[in-house]
């Protein structure tokens, strides 16, 4: 199994992520127009509502099929693993709905401070169909049908935007338009879930192969929760310290920076099964060290590129009240590109069954940013929630490599990455402390830029793959008339 397949596969999810990104970006002008501050402000703290409900759902199962479905010993299995694993989801998240069911008047007065109760009952019915959504889209993973998740990824989104634009800005119904238009595009792709899965896999499941699921997946419960704290608190320091506005501003800042998460994301999705299907390969540390270093290298450059320019681009797509979100774009950019790289790393806990170091590890990092926020929200709002998440997430990020090093030791040589890095970050400073016009951030962009490729050029050019590119690039021109 290749570096080129890695590539290739993270290329084709990279295809539905960047439809999701760029449509969702381009529509932001129009939900600007439509949607206060505080009514996205509202829908940040229901989508945290969401993602701690999704980790308690799929409560590990998504990294235990995982493990379990590429273990030589189990491939005989395949079929009852999988039902099983999907029967254990569809239990959980229904017990979540009614959980939220229950208790909606009560949640909604604690978040909102009033009475939205309509909007989590809708959003609990969502997790069901979310939490199947993402079981088929593991799924489809795990199968290497890349070409199917792109497709069907891609329609889910264009279903999700195009029933948001009909009850948002034709219906004028906001923040429950938004909600009920995901409720309904999610119910679509959950229908078609449970045809997929019964069809290809049956009916049949195993007592012992839940418990076996549930077993592997169950110390990720913890860190999921942790996760989630360290993911979401953020959100509600600020709606706490400051106003439901505060929150809406930040979801801006954290959609644009979201840009950034495109390629990690895809990376991410491909980066599972692609991991562990060539451990058993002589070369997997050297491609394992070799995508770490690529990652990093394209997300400091395109991390630089949107802080540099991040004000110019909520000119283009937002209203003034937005524009503030500008000051936590790279904090939030940096964050999101530390996200991935902690799946890149944890690999050497995967492959070695050590898992249960994340939860303290995650715990760690939630602890600290719950201090962090504590302190700095008050004083610095979204800038220092954002702060605050950047920090957590290093930490997850440097603790997780320092693990996995001890039982997986692999040699990812961070010099390149520290050599880019470092001056990505004192320009970035300046140009926001000296408020630099657009012309001269776009010379100094250009120059980075070009300091930049010279050193990448310099360290991969006796690279094969550099190689490669060479020989094609001259055959190419040689056969030209």
């Amino acid at each position: 199994m290749s570096l080129k397949r890695l590539a290739k596969e993270s290329l084709v999810y990279g295809l539905s992520g960047y439809i999701s990104k760029s449509i969702s970006l381009f529509l932001l002008p129009l939900y600007t127009a439509v949607l206060t501050p505080e009514d996205y402000g509202i829908l940040e703290l229901l989508g945290t509502i969401v993602v701690i409900s999704a980790f308690l759902v799929v409560s590990g199962t998504d990294t235990s099929l995982g493990y379990y479905y590429f273990r030589k010993e189990h491939f005989n299995e395949r079929n009852v693993i999988i039902i099983s694993a999907l029967y254990l989801r569809l239990i959980f998240s229904v017990t979540v709905f009614f959980i939220l069911f229950l208790i909606s008047d009560h949640l909604s007065l604690l978040i909102f401070g009033k009475d939205l109760s309509i909007l989590i009952v809708i959003t609990g019915l969502s997790i069901i169909f979310q939490t199947l959504h993402s079981f088929l889209f593991d799924l489809l993973r795990l199968e290497f049908r890349v070409w199917l998740y792109t497709l069907l990824s891609s329609l889910s989104v264009l279903i999700n935007i195009l029933l948001t634009i009909y009850f948002v800005l034709i219906l004028r119904q906001g923040v429950s338009g938004a909600v009920t238009a995901a409720a309904i595009a999610y119910g679509i792709v959950f229908i078609f879930t449970l045809i997929y899965t019964f069809k290809r896999y049956g009916f049949r499941f195993s007592p012992g192969w839940i418990k076996n699921i549930f077993s592997y997946g169950f110390p990720l419960i913890g860190s999921g929760v942790a996760y989630w704290i360290l993911n979401s608190t953020d959100r509600y320091f600020l709606a706490h310290f400051a106003d439901l506005s505060a929150v809406g501003i930040y979801a801006v800042g954290s959609k644009l920076a979201s840009i950034v998460g495109i390629v990690g994301g895809a990376l991410q999705m491909a980066w599972g099964p692609y991991a562990m299907g060539i451990q058993y390969e002589e070369n997997a540390k050297q491609i394992y060290a070799k995508v770490f270093q690529i990652y990093f290298i394209y997300n400091i450059i395109l991390t630089f590129m949107i802080s540099m320019f991040s004000l110019d681009i909520l000119k283009v797509f937002t209203q003034p009240e937005y524009y503030s979100a500008r000051a936590v774009v790279p904090f939030l950019c940096a964050s999101t590109v530390l996200v991935s790289a902690y799946f890149i790393v944890s690999i050497g806990m995967g492959i070695t069954k050590k898992v249960q170091h994340t939860v303290w590890i995650t715990l760690t990092a939630a602890a600290l940013n719950i201090i962090m926020n504590y302190l700095l929200t008050p004083m610095f709002g979204p800038v220092g929630a954002s702060f605050s998440i950047m920090t957590a997430n290093f930490l997850i990020f440097y603790l997780t490599y320092l693990m996995s090093q001890r039982f997986y030791p692999i040699d990812y040589k961070i010099t390149l990455i520290a050599i880019l890095l470092i001056p990505a970050i004192v320009i970035i400073a300046l140009t926001y402390y000296l408020n630099l016009p657009l012309e001269l951030k776009i010379i100094v962009s250009s120059l980075y830029l070009s300091a930049s490729s010279l050193i990448v050029y310099s360290n991969f050019r006796n690279s094969a793959e550099f190689q490669k590119i060479i020989k094609l690039l001259t055959k190419a021109k040689s056969s030209e008339p």
